[in-house]
């Protein structure tokens, strides 16, 4: 810390006789003085001598009140008139509140201090203090939390060397603390012993009590554990506000789709009690479910691809869910798609009872046309030709007749694609279909897109087995397994395998009595490091496990 002051300067001028004759072999300014004192007079060596004395102590003098003058320019002293010395406190980096910065006072710093509480000063990142020692770190303000609870939090701690970075982190860590409203501060206070440090935690209020008014239908208790609000947690706004929505579904599911929530308490940060304001109507359930328009398939197989349905009785189930109503209209109209009435529409309508115990739900349908198959395509196939491929496929013009679109017959012969490649070793093959719509109406193409992958043989057989006893031994599994290392995998001989090991009597699932997953048969593709190996012993690429 560097002071500013002044102090003064004294120097006595010495009154010196006059001398005539030496003013011509003395210094300018001495010559200077002289020549406004001289006066005539008798000359002799004495006062020669007397004089030049006088002159030389004059001269020695100004130059030390010339060096001393440069010396404290140099320091950082200034020459001024005597006055007391005082030090403004603007110039003051750490100062106690209580001065008042000048006019001309750090704006920035200014703000940074701007009314912090008695005995400290608010810190920011760019204040000094950086490699001082901790003295103290106060939190205080807080009620209901230990202060064990809060200092775990923090890192800046006593004896450690001060980080404005590392109390900012102190500090956000504090604030993500739901029981922390507001964080005051930091302070700092600097003192002989180090700088004290002092946090100012605002706690949230406590829950006192959880209510719930106008519920009929379902209890107090079950609402409140929806919610998972608890006497005596810290009251968090935005999460009851949450909460609100949360009740409404949490009816709208059970059977009151009109069911509306209200909050009277506990949406103010000030508020010790949440209250919630139930408006709640009449449970609803379906009495029937109607079709209009369908002509593919009958009410009784639409109403198995939806879940709105009249319950048990009329008594047990068949509660009406709003969203559960939209979703039946998606699930019948991918219904109707894998049936190829890509164009179909679904609507809904709503009518209710007199009392709105009971509703009727009517599903609207509008088929539009049925696409068919005019042609089907493969890509990517190098091992089969386009003929051999067709005669796997079930789905395909017959006798120049388009047949009808149904998604679950592609599906299947996708399957016998697949299936067709892994009996040759082709164990990885992927097959997709494609429907591609055409300018025709209600024509579609199908293009089944193939990669066949690398042909795969039978390497190394491993054999894990997982139980309480492990009795069963590795050649029970071998004894079973009909390949044998070198053979071209078949993946439909493997699907064999597994029944038979499935039905050994030895292995989980193959009875109620013995609970677990049944024996499955894993292909993997051998390692880089084992294609490497496998080369150096001269095998081919294609004899991979």
């Amino acid at each position: 810390m560097s002071i500013q002051g002044s102090f003064p300067v004294t120097i006595a001028r010495p009154s010196a006789p006059p001398l005539g004759p030496l003013a011509e072999n003395t210094p300018a300014t001495a010559r200077h003085y002289f020549s406004a004192h001289s006066q005539p007079g008798p000359t002799c060596a004495g006062q020669a001598y007397s004089g030049l004395s006088l002159s030389w102590l004059w001269l020695t003098l100004v130059k030390l009140w010339l060096v001393a003058g440069a010396a404290c320019l140099l320091s950082g002293c200034q020459l001024l008139e005597p006055h007391t010395l005082e030090t403004p406190a603007g110039m003051m980096r750490f100062q106690s509140p209580d001065i008042k910065a000048p006019p001309s006072f750090d704006r920035s710093l200014s703000e940074a201090l701007k009314d912090p509480p008695k005995g400290g000063e608010r810190l920011s990142p760019t204040e000094p203090g950086a490699g001082e020692i901790v003295a103290e770190v106060i939190v205080k303000g807080n009620k209901n939390l230990p202060e064990h609870y809060l200092t775990r939090n923090i890192r800046t701690r006593p004896g450690r060397y001060f980080d404005p970075d590392q109390l900012q982190q102190d500090v956000d860590q504090l604030w993500r603390m739901k029981e922390v409203k507001r964080i005051n501060g930091p302070y700092l206070e600097r003192t002989p012993q180090g700088l004290v440090i002092t946090i100012e935690v605002v706690e949230k209020h406590l829950i006192t009590k959880v209510e719930f008014i106008g519920n009929r239908g379902i209890s107090d208790s079950t609402l409140k554990k929806q919610t998972g609000l608890e006497d005596g947690e810290p009251l968090d706004v935005y999460e009851v506000k949450m909460l609100k929505s949360r009740i409404e579904d949490f009816y709208h599911e059970k059977g009151y789709p009109k069911t509306q929530v209200e909050i009277l308490d506990g949406d103010q940060p000030d508020d010790e009690k949440v209250v919630f304001l139930i408006h709640e109507d009449e449970k609803q359930r379906i009495w029937e479910v109607r079709f209009e328009g369908n002509s593919i398939a009958t009410d009784e197989r639409l109403k198995t691809q939806i879940k709105s349905k009249p319950g048990i009785m009329k008594v047990f189930g068949g509660l009406v869910k709003r969203e559960e109503i939209d979703q039946d209209i998606s699930r019948l109209m991918s219904y109707y798609r894998s049936l190829g009435y890509f164009n179909a529409r679904i609507g809904r309508e709503i009518s209710e009872s007199n009392d709105g115990r009971w509703m009727t739900l009517r599903f609207i349908i509008d088929e539009g046309p049925r696409y068919r198959i005019r042609n089907v395509a493969f890509i990517g196939n190098s091992k089969y030709s386009q003929d051999q491929l067709l005669g796997v496929v079930k789905l395909k013009p017959e006798a120049g007749t388009p047949p009808d679109f149904n998604s679950a017959k592609m599906e299947r012969d996708v399957v016998n694609l697949r299936e067709l490649y892994g009996s040759e070793g082709h164990v990885f093959a992927e097959v997709e279909a494609e429907p591609r719509f055409l300018e025709e109406p209600a024509m579609i193409d199908i293009v089944y897109k193939i990669s066949e992958g690398e042909q795969y043989r039978v390497g190394k057989i491993n054999v894990h087995i997982e139980g309480d006893y492990g009795v069963t031994k590795r050649e029970v599994v071998l004894n079973r397994f009909g390949l044998h290392p070198g053979d071209i995998i078949d993946s439909r001989e493997l699907k064999k395998i597994e029944r038979r090991l499935g039905s050994a009597g030895v292995f989980a699932g193959s009875d109620p009595s013995m609970p677990g997953a049944p024996p499955q048969i894993v292909v993997r593709p051998p390692e880089q490091q084992e294609i490497q190996a496998m080369a150096e012993r001269g095998q081919t690429s294609s004899a991979r496990r």
